[in-house]
């Protein structure tokens, strides 16, 4: 079965997200939960269906999830809060591409950059803690 851009990009996106974050327990007090946090948000983003119906929801599930990392990075402050920022914004790109899915825009209006999106995704790993000599998907 081939696999949807779009949940490629997911996949993509939550997996070095997921690799970037683990390493929280590294660092302390507001930051450490906040990265935790974040990490628990993440691991709730890779659950999700296939197809015009599922897409409507995880766009909500995307969009949800981009406003509690945003929320837990400014728990954090520093370099949490703008890593967390900008990889919301990611989330919420993502959802507003299914959210054209999922209303019959079958091109998906403006794709996320997923690019951008590792980068964000490893600068927030960075932020909480996480030395990264590379990412492995899959």
């Amino acid at each position: 079965m081939r696999m949807s851009a779009a949940k490629l990009a997911g996949v993509l996106v939550v997996g070095g997200a997921l690799l970037s974050t683990t390493a929280c327990g590294l660092v302390g007090g507001e930051k450490k939960a906040a990265c935790e946090n974040i990490e628990s948000e993440l691991r709730s983003l890779t659950s999700g269906g296939t197809g015009t119906a599922a897409a409507a929801t995880n766009a909500q599930k995307w969009s949800d999830a981009a406003a509690k990392i945003r929320a837990e990075g400014q728990k954090a402050g520093g370099d949490v809060e703008s890593a967390a920022t900008r990889f919301a914004s990611d989330l919420e790109n993502t959802a507003s591409m299914l959210r054209s899915l999922s209303s019959g825009n079958l091109s998906g209006g403006t794709r996320p950059d997923t690019s951008s999106m590792m980068q964000n995704a490893k600068d927030l790993g960075e932020a909480c803690g996480f030395a990264s000599t590379g990412f492995r998907f899959g």
